[in-house]
């Protein structure tokens, strides 16, 4: 037979337990704004070629450019997203939440 133990409600397990829900919800609400943001110049950028206030070739040049230096910036990204706890169940409930209602 198989005996459920319920975990000790210490200190050290309720913030284990509860500290990668709150980074969840952080980083939800900064992804939510971010697209936000990320959305509004885009839709902002195609007014003004509709418009013919800027060409399509002055928006592509610096985008290019920032890809291509894209590449540099990979292990400082890898590097910042290793110190997220994305494995654990309640990071990711944090995260949902966090993008939902933020």
């Amino acid at each position: 037979m198989v005996s459920l133990v319920l975990p000790d409600l210490s200190t050290t397990f309720l913030v284990a337990a509860i500290l990668p829900v709150i980074v969840g919800f952080i980083v939800g609400v900064i992804v939510k704004s971010a697209l936000k943001i990320g959305i509004a110049i885009a839709v902002l950028i195609l007014i003004l070629i509709a418009l013919g206030i800027i060409t399509p070739d002055q928006v592509l040049k610096p985008l290019l450019s920032v890809l291509k230096s894209g590449s540099s910036l990979g292990p400082y990204a890898q590097r910042v997203a290793g110190y997220l706890p994305y494995s654990s169940l309640t990071f990711i409930i944090g995260l949902a939440v966090g993008f939902w209602k933020g």
